[in-house]
């Protein structure tokens, strides 16, 4: 009897007719301008109006091997607890690879690098609030240790008391987190 064979991933290559390069996680000035920002769309615009920017992280991945000035790959949009401390939770608000590089693992990628930053930074939580249109955003942060963490116990009317240091949870949403 022959084993069922493994559906393998795809891993990242670049443009035919060029060697892989390094793939770099950075982090750039969350503003309408930058880096990624094209790849984030519309949710980079919606949280620079809800959030300060000292609290907004846009994460880029990119190609070394890649001509300086192309665009990124993946991109990633957060935001952290009070900007002078160090934050111990962050909102994760969109995480997309872009069109003509997806399907190739690099949303895994960026996700695994971004969490083991994050950690670095002192961050010990990651939340989501997974909307329409999020299902593949979802199903990569659970296979990735995210845990649907919508019965916490907390009332509506307490929804706005958890201190700067936590997100504003609606506790009857569908949050995913994962600690780090």
């Amino acid at each position: 009897m022959s084993s069922p064979s493994k559906k393998r991933r795809p891993r990242y290559a670049a443009s035919p007719g060029t060697s892989p390069g390094t793939l770099l996680l950075r982090e750039v000035p969350a503003h309408a301008g930058a880096p990624g920002a094209r790849i984030i769309g519309p949710a980079l615009e919606h949280v620079l109006r809800e959030a300060p920017a000292a609290r907004c992280r846009l994460y880029v991945l990119t190609d070394l091997g890649r001509p300086a000035g192309a665009a990124p790959l993946a991109a990633a949009l957060l935001e952290t607890g009070a900007p002078r401390h160090v934050p111990e939770w962050a909102l994760l608000h969109a995480l997309t690879v872009a069109v003509p590089h997806r399907g190739r693992g690099l949303g895994r990628r960026l996700l695994d690098d971004l969490l083991m930053e994050l950690r670095a930074d002192g961050v010990r939580a990651v939340w989501f609030l997974p909307g329409a249109g999020d299902d593949d955003l979802r199903a990569l942060l659970e296979s990735a240790g995210f845990r649907d963490d919508t019965d916490r116990g907390l009332s509506r009317e307490n929804e706005r008391t958890y201190g700067y240091d936590e997100p504003e949870i609606r506790p009857w949403a569908a949050w995913l987190s994962r600690e780090l």
